[in-house]
């Protein structure tokens, strides 16, 4: 208890918080003195000045209503912030242009675009989709998704290893990282001291003093509950060139809930690693939280590594504010990034892609629909949280009605427990209408992957949850036909066998009792 209370006092999220809190308490104040400089100024009864701000009030809120009500979010995501609106008239129209508007600001669609246009354009083979457009036009129609939503290109010449945990890759980041001979990229959600982590900042500080270029970003919130307020400062003066995705500070700021999700390595453009582990000990079991954590990496070889490391780079140039006139291929300013003659053989294509929340378009999202709208055999699906629409949902029970065999892991030991009531909610119309679900017996699965008919698969750091599907920035790899697939298919039917199997009848059963918290829980899942 001790143990725990010190590390609630000493986390930087809860007094980054707690002075959040108290902005939003100075700027009340500061109304409420407003509130006596009109009655000074015009004259009026305090009861008076109430009634025009309150009006004024009601009409800001009337607009974020209308804007949120003609906005391309997804209806639940529209309906939890109306009711916020609606609840909290001022509040919550406030709340809701701080953390629930994501739409992209001029600015920022003039960098993000035209950086990753540049770098995506300069070593793709465009004969590739019209091969793969022949031999199946349903992968070709996924990959075209891919390509036009996210600007992700499509690679042949790639192998793809899959690694079943993070116990199983940890080794194989190590041997990889010592082979490094010109640069490494790291961006990944968390960073934490202890074995995985300072196994890999050891290799690090002996690449930089060899003159290799490390380059690194890990994300603030994800973090700052492991690594020490100043810990960039401490790895740029080691040499790693280091950045910080959204610092986490006590000011009112809109980007405070757009986090890096991201789980990306790459080393000499040649070999790179993906998939849902963070770089921590509880990823590869070193010590245990929720049970054993159950999860998964895949190791890129060839020229798709291209694809993570363009994803890495644009996000690099653009929290560097790198101009544009700065770019320059002619004199392999960046080509460097990208070595030729790497390619591998192995059958089967590889699209590492990325899903931004600044745009309109989720990609993660579209790209599990079209996922499922082609299977004709089975879709396998692991999430460590299934918080999804009912556009998802109607997916899956529509598969399912048309003799698919529809098959979902979740944990069942929860990481959150709020988080795993919502889930668990959601499988009464899955259940209902044929979607098999099972529970992770031993602990927690965090993997994020479908496997389809053996022939498509997805695997990446993309939850099927609000947060991961429109709010965070993402990646994950589109493959069809390689010959990692059929060790994922494995993978899942083994995590089936140690699990616990729900069925509509012991579902009711659990569920009844519980039915109304659970669907006063789901009106505010989006904000989860």
């Amino acid at each position: 208890m001790f143990k725990k209370l010190h590390k609630l006092f000493n986390s930087r999220i809860l007094w980054v918080s707690v002075l959040l809190f108290l902005e939003i308490a100075l700027i009340v104040v500061f109304a409420y003195s407003i509130v006596g400089s009109f009655m000074s100024l015009l004259n009026l009864e305090e009861w008076q000045v109430w009634l025009i701000l309150l009006a004024l009030l009601y009409v800001v809120s009337f607009v974020i209503v209308v804007y949120i009500v003609n906005s391309h979010a997804k209806p639940p995501y529209k309906i939890t912030w109306l009711v916020v609106v609606a609840i909290f008239p001022f509040l919550g129209a406030f709340l809701y242009l701080l953390f629930g508007n994501k739409k992209i600001t001029y600015r920022q669609k003039r960098r993000v675009k035209p950086i990753f246009d540049l770098l995506s354009s300069n070593h793709v083979d465009r004969a590739i989709s019209q091969k793969l457009g022949q031999e199946n036009p349903d992968a070709i129609r996924i990959a075209e998704y891919i390509a036009n939503a996210s600007g992700a290109d499509l690679y042949k010449n790639s192998r793809v290893t899959y690694y079943p945990s993070g116990e199983a890759v940890f080794p194989v980041m190590l041997e990889e990282l010592k082979k490094a001979k010109s640069f490494i990229f790291i961006e990944y959600f968390i960073i934490s001291p202890g074995t995985f982590w300072d196994s890999i900042l050891k290799i690090l500080v002996e690449k930089v003093k060899s003159g290799v270029d490390v380059r690194l970003i890990y994300d603030d919130v994800g973090s700052a509950g492991y690594v020490p307020l100043g810990y960039a400062k401490k790895l740029n003066a080691l040499g790693i060139k280091t950045i910080v995705f959204h610092k986490f500070k006590p000011l009112l700021d809109v980007k405070i809930n757009n986090r890096d999700h991201r789980k990306i390595m790459v080393i000499d453009g040649k070999v790179g690693f993906s998939g849902g582990i963070n770089l921590a000990d509880e990823y590869i079991n070193k010590y245990s939280r929720f049970g054993y954590w159950k999860d998964n990496a895949i190791r890129i070889e060839g020229e798709a590594v291209y694809g993570l490391t363009t994803l890495f780079l644009t996000q690099w140039l653009i929290l560097n504010n790198v101009d544009l006139s700065q770019i320059n291929f002619s004199n392999n300013d960046y080509l460097k990034y990208f070595p030729s003659n790497i390619g591998v053989n192995d059958v089967g294509y590889v699209q590492p892609y990325g899903d931004l929340p600044y745009n309109e378009e989720s990609v993660g999202e579209r790209v599990y629909l079209n996922l499922i709208a082609r299977a004709n055999k089975y879709i396998y699906i692991t999430t460590p949280y299934l918080i999804i629409d009912d556009e998802i949902i109607n997916a899956l029970t529509n598969a399912a009605k048309q003799g698919i065999d529809v098959r979902i892991i979740t944990p069942h030991i929860p990481d959150k427990k709020i988080t795993f009531r919502i889930t668990r909610s959601h499988y009464r119309n899955l259940l209902k209408n044929g979607v098999k679900i099972y529970e992770y017996k031993p602990g927690f699965i965090h993997m994020k992957m479908f496997v389809v008919d053996d022939i498509f698969a997805t695997v990446g750091t993309i939850n099927l949850d609000y947060r991961s599907l429109y709010l965070h920035l993402e990646n994950a790899t589109f493959m069809y036909r390689t010959n990692c697939i059929l060790d994922m298919k494995n993978d899942f039917l083994d995590s089936v066998r140690q699990s616990i199997e729900f069925t509509y009848e012991s579902y009711k059963k659990y569920a009844a009792p519980r039915r109304f918290l659970w669907a006063f829980l789901r009106l505010f899942a989006p904000l989860l």
